[in-house]
């Protein structure tokens, strides 16, 4: 892999890992079409992955003051556990633990799926997630969403751990099939992938530091899905305010049928 190929699939990341179209699956059909072969060394998803935690971080700096400042004052103080900061706090940890729960126990199965044909077929299912999704409900602050909600969310943020299915798309989608409005379901949705994109580089750092890794790449990779992630949120909240979110599902199908066609004709 040289720099232009890390920068591309930094670019690629950044685009798919928030526009609801999957990342994982985008990264597996860039290096399918693009002949660099089936399967992405580990450190690869660990680098991009940085660079669109970072922003986020940076896109929802408010946020994650305000729940992170709100949970720590909470656990010493009751009336800081009436406040915006808690509640939204202990939604992320809520919709946090199905995640956890599906990821670790389900990955290494659904893992084995990240090639050009069952990826397809999982865009197909994110297409038809994305277009029936509704615009909005009524639920317009963290007070008004449940815990209900936030489990919700967090049990088809964990299924996006088959490659293909989208984490932002499946997150969001079913917050606004339980009455989130537009503008609150991607908060909530960006602070619970913080949770699991940490947890994720936590867990995974003893296998990336014992493969050969190419640092120059990895720079890039970060930087470049840094960069258009921190766009492709700019671009996700304006269409959601538009009401537009299935405006992503012709383009997957696309993506799919394309990807299905080639296979076919060997």
């Amino acid at each position: 892999m040289d720099l232009l190929q890390a920068t591309l699939l930094g670019i690629v990341q950044g685009l798919t890992e928030f526009l609801p179209v999957s990342s994982s699956g985008h990264l597996a059909l860039a290096t399918y079409h693009l002949g660099w072969g089936e399967g992405l060394p580990l450190w690869i998803g660990v680098a991009t992955n940085t660079g669109t935690l970072l922003a986020v971080l940076v896109y929802l700096r408010r946020d994650v003051a305000v729940a992170v400042s709100g949970f720590a004052r909470g656990l010493v103080s009751a009336p800081a556990r009436r406040e915006e900061g808690w509640r939204m706090a202990l939604l992320v940890i809520v919709g946090s633990v199905p995640t956890a729960i599906i990821g670790i126990g389900l990955r290494p199965v659904f893992e084995q799926l990240g090639h050009a044909l069952p990826v397809s077929l999982a865009l197909i299912v994110t297409g038809f997630v994305l277009w029936t999704a509704p615009r909005g409900g009524v639920k317009d602050s963290v007070a008004r969403l449940t815990f209900r909600d936030a489990f919700f969310a967090g049990v088809a943020q964990g299924m996006a751990v088959v490659p293909g299915i989208s984490r932002s798309g499946a997150t969001i989608a079913m917050l606004l099939w339980r009455g989130a409005a537009a503008d609150i379901a991607p908060r909530l949705s960006f602070l619970m992938y913080l949770v699991v994109s940490f947890g994720v580089m936590v867990l995974e750092a003893d296998t990336v530091f014992r493969e050969q890794i190419l640092w120059g790449e990895l720079v890039a990779m970060t930087v470049a899905s840094f960069v258009v992630g921190f766009l492709a949120l700019h671009v996700l909240f304006a269409v959601l305010r538009r009401g537009r979110f299935r405006v992503f599902a012709p383009y997957v199908w696309a993506i799919a049928a394309f990807t299905l066609v080639r296979i076919a004709l060997g």
